[in-house]
């Protein structure tokens, strides 16, 4: 389901680029914020239909063009990735985040995306929100989590487990690179 939601928002972003749209401009053209519009496109929300159609026509495509390639594949019971196999995301304008897909998955209408995030030193992202829960897991190094207005100091082995809905970013103070492993249990994005 997760390549699906990467295929698909991929997609928007590339039809609004290629039409020189903004985020704004392209939330005024819909309807909808330019916040959701940047979950769509950073994989952090899966939209419903209603959505997904008022995309298409502001960007003056059919649904078939945002949707081509998803779902061409089976699903399996079973789901074995590669380490060679593993995609490399590219979310939000940000500096010096590098996000590697795990696993995405849906299972019993659960969608779950399991990723691999280095932080490097003095990396840079504004805060993001996320339609689901997120657990966040200390491999390497030290970060303070951003979660609301709280700083959270947070080392090698410590979990955080938070509603994705506030606003959230990680900071590396250090000097050495921070790997966390992120999961996102995602829900359905609201109008």
């Amino acid at each position: 389901m997760r390549q699906n939601l990467i295929k698909l928002g991929s997609a928007i972003k590339s039809f609004r680029k290629g039409k020189n749209l903004t985020l704004a401009m392209l939330s005024e053209k819909t309807g909808l914020t330019a916040g959701l519009l940047s979950r769509i496109e950073n994989f952090r929300t899966i939209p419903s239909l209603p959505v997904l159609l008022k995309i298409a026509a502001a960007l003056e495509v059919q649904p078939a063009e945002l949707l081509a390639g998803i779902g061409e594949k089976d699903s399996p019971a079973w789901i074995l990735v590669r380490k060679n196999e593993r995609l490399q995301l590219e979310r939000e304008n940000s500096k010096g985040f590098r996000y590697e897909t795990l696993l995405d998955t849906e299972s019993a209408g659960c969608n779950l995306q399991t990723l691999i995030l280095t932080v490097e030193p003095g990396a840079e992202r504004e805060k993001v929100t996320t339609d689901g829960d997120q657990f966040i897991f200390i491999l390497k190094g030290d970060i303070i989590f951003t979660l609301g207005a709280k700083k959270i100091n947070m080392s090698e082995g410590d979990i955080l487990f938070f509603d994705g809905g506030i606003e959230h970013v990680p900071e590396n103070p250090g000097t050495e690179p921070a790997v966390l492993l992120a999961v996102y249990l995602l829900k359905e994005a609201k109008q």
